[in-house]
């Protein structure tokens, strides 16, 4: 269904402000893994990257329980006192009603990456990438940071044995803390392989599993560990019931031991994938989650296994790209896929094997995958092949992308700015005179680049990121989520103030959120030709033909789940959705096909394209131009309406094509 509105005013005619046709989704890309499964005591949640299911009836049905959560892209559940907490790439959340409804937990997480929580001697911890490990004693309440003696970037995994809690990291090994994590020591005696990926204390025992060389156990509380002398690969969490522990692999199932670890056994008979990333006993039942979003259930110990939970659902996507016919979509948690026919069918990039995008870039046959721990994945072939580029790149993390005059530069989450002037083959730091190192949105006039940042506002290079110097005159205080520059101007969104625009390089700045809802969160920003798109935090898709001094909704049809980014192809407008997968729109027809006619003060005559397939056309009179369609007054069979109206000073109509 494609749908314009038409605007005159006073007699004269005007440019017109458009619609959208209606919002269809795409095949996909669908989401994927079960990172972490808790039990309340009465209900079992899984994390998923979808975001958090339940079950109320034991794993006999499944809903997803998402209301007030900011990312679905979900990574840790835990119990403490009377709520269920759930981490995820922007915070922590909390629910005291079985996930009805959630909250965030503390405001010093909002937009942190928390990948592990633990509960330990009645305080909740919090393991972060970047940001070291947090503290709550008041229920989420409030949170202090905790990581005297602990530098690791990457805090992959929380555990407590009731005497010490633990953190496992990814690429520093293990540290422990004795004191409610006031000091951390580290304790990796024996240990060979400094990334953690699980840690769980069972019948006195700690065990951890590392990323390449298998599981190690300790008897004195990580003094010593020694190898467990078992072949298991990838071993992704543990779990113990009635004095069994389990273990869940990447690969090859679920193994079960006796004897405390001594020994192991496969279990998996319906089990029929085994490709597990998470596994917890709830009750008497042990659950597992396995890479393609499914739950499994066994109620007899692993003897026998039985598909769960097969809840379809779709990815989030966090940025989207164009090259030539192929559309990229990054998501968070779910991997990086690829789209050569308009989004009928999605494969996935298997050579960029972390799930984590952050953010997309293509120039021509160059595509650039920046992710949030092992840097920058290259391809020069379209992307039929990925190779990691990090030489001379001191981030792992990198979350936006521009290019001017050649030089390619990378926005860091944690290390600023960085630039390559070779395709992405090599890297150098260009930071000097930036106070933020966290940089979330990149853009270039093709003279000057522009960095948006989590918490100083927007910078400005005229040399090519030797140097930059804030331009914040008029920006309210936050975090600019996004930055574009279109037909000479340059926009801010922001994550709680709507859009700003900047006639003068960033020298002034002034509210172009005329539209918009209040206090608006802005996901993302994208522009083809003179018209302008948003997304937002709540789920629209917002347009602007008159450089962003107004806005009006774009279409029908999307579900309300957040819009994380935007991109134009052809003849569409493609949006990456919160657990929602990609969405399509039919950009509007060109505006030097709509005329507008007056014979008199009270005849006028509109004319439209004739659009292949329509079967009728539909004019609606309007109250004003961003009203919703009033009363139908005609409905034509060809593309010319003309009407008799009297004291009227301003006339708006609508024009919707029936196919």
């Amino acid at each position: 269904m494609n749908r314009l509105i038409l605007m005159a005013l006073s007699g004269l005619i005007s440019l017109p402000v458009t619609g959208q046709a209606e919002w269809v989704e795409t095949s996909g890309p669908m989401g994927r893994y079960v990172r972490s499964i808790a039990w309340d005591g009465s209900s079992v949640f899984a994390a998923t990257g979808g975001g958090v299911l339940a079950s109320d009836d034991s794993g006999e049905e499944w809903e997803f329980r998402n209301t007030g959560l900011s990312s679905y892209d979900c990574k840790s559940l835990v119990v403490c006192d009377s709520f269920l907490f759930v981490s995820g790439d922007e915070g922590v959340f909390r629910t005291g009603d079985q996930g009805l409804q959630w909250e965030r937990a503390g405001e010093e997480l909002s937009g942190v990456y928390v990948k592990t929580l633990a509960v330990h001697n009645g305080a909740l911890f919090a393991g972060t990438y970047l940001r070291g490990v947090y503290r709550s004693t008041d229920s989420g309440e409030n949170w202090t940071t905790v990581n005297d003696g602990l530098p690791a970037k990457y805090v992959y995994w929380l555990a407590s044995d009731g005497v010490s809690i633990y953190a496992g990291t990814y690429l520093d090994g293990m540290f422990r803390s004795s004191d409610l994590g006031e000091s951390w020591t580290p304790i990796n005696n024996g240990i060979t392989d400094t990334s953690i990926m699980s840690i769980h204390f069972f019948a006195g025992k700690l065990f951890t599993s590392t990323l390449y060389d298998g599981v190690f156990v300790s008897e004195n509380g990580g003094d010593l560990w020694t190898p467990l002398g078992t072949n298991i690969p990838s071993v992704k969490g543990f779990a113990g019931i009635d004095g069994y522990l389990f273990a869940a692999s990447h690969g090859q199932g679920v193994f079960i031991s006796s004897d405390s670890g001594d020994s192991w056994t496969a279990v998996n008979d319906g089990l029929t994938e085994q490709n597990v990333w998470s596994i917890s006993a709830c009750d008497t039942l042990l659950f597992v989650g396995v890479r393609s979003g499914r739950i499994y259930r066994s109620p007899d110990r692993g003897d026998s296994w039985s598909l769960s939970c097969n809840q379809v659902f779709r990815a989030c996507i966090g940025s989207l790209e164009v090259s030539g016919l192929n559309l990229y979509a990054g998501s968070h948690g779910s991997g990086f896929y690829i789209s050569n026919d308009d989004g009928s069918s999605w494969v996935r990039a298997s050579s960029i094997w972390t799930v984590e995008i952050r953010d997309v870039f293509t120039d021509g046959a160059l595509v650039l995958a920046g992710t949030d721990m092992l840097g920058i994945f290259r391809s020069s072939n379209y992307g039929a092949s990925f190779t990691m580029s990090n030489n001379g790149l001191g981030s792992a993390w990198i979350q936006a992308f521009t290019i001017c005059n050649g030089i390619i530069f990378a926005g860091s989450g944690e290390e600023g700015i960085y630039i390559s002037s070779d395709n992405a083959l090599t890297w150098t730091p260009a930071s000097e005179g930036l106070a933020s190192d966290n940089i979330t949105a990149l853009a270039t006039d093709g003279v000057n680049v522009y960095a948006g940042t989590f918490d100083s506002g927007v910078y400005l290079s005229t040399d090519l990121g030797t140097n930059w110097t804030t331009v914040n005159n008029g920006l309210p205080a936050g975090v600019v989520t996004s930055l574009l520059f279109q037909n000479g101007s340059l926009f801010a969104g922001t994550a709680a103030d709507g859009i700003y625009v900047s006639h003068n390089e960033g020298d002034s700045w002034y509210p172009a959120q005329s539209g918009l809802p209040a206090q608006s969160h802005i996901r993302c920003l994208t522009a083809e030709g003179a018209l302008l798109y948003a997304g937002t935090d709540a789920g629209a898709v917002f347009t602007s033909n008159d450089q962003g001094n107004n806005w009006i909704p774009t279409g029908d049809g999307l579900p309300g789940s957040a819009v994380l980014s935007l991109q134009v192809q052809d003849s569409h407008l493609y949006a990456g959705l919160n657990a929602g997968g990609v969405w399509r729109s039919p950009l509007p027809l060109p505006m030097t096909d709509l005329t507008i006619h007056y014979y008199s003060s009270q005849i006028v005559q509109l004319t439209w394209p004739s659009l292949t397939g329509a079967v009728t056309y539909e004019v609606y009179r309007l109250d004003s131009p961003d009203a919703l369609p009033g009363e139908l007054i005609a409905t034509q069979i060809d593309t010319v309406f003309v009407e008799s109206v009297q004291g009227h000073s301003q006339l708006f109509y609508y024009v919707k094509a029936q196919f």
